[in-house]
């Protein structure tokens, strides 16, 4: 039997099909957008996109925004 998929799994596999969809340099909506859209609280898209970040997939900017990376980012 398969386990139940982690809100934050969830909203890194939704996070993940938004940025693919999107051009280099594009800037994701607010985290409270995210959230209310996603059906996530603020703290899971959070978590979500450090976990992105991570991976090279976006640029987290204090203050100003999330960004779709370039692809030149290395990944961990």
């Amino acid at each position: 039997m398969r386990r139940p998929e982690r809100p934050s799994q969830r909203a890194e596999r939704q996070l993940r099909d938004l940025v693919a969809s999107m051009p280099p340099g594009a800037q994701l909506p607010t985290v409270r957008a995210l959230a209310a859209s996603l059906g996530s609280s603020g703290e899971t898209v959070r978590r979500a996109l450090r976990v992105l970040e991570a991976e090279g997939l976006v640029t987290i900017v204090p203050r100003w925004g999330v960004f779709v990376s370039d692809g030149t980012a290395p990944r961990s």
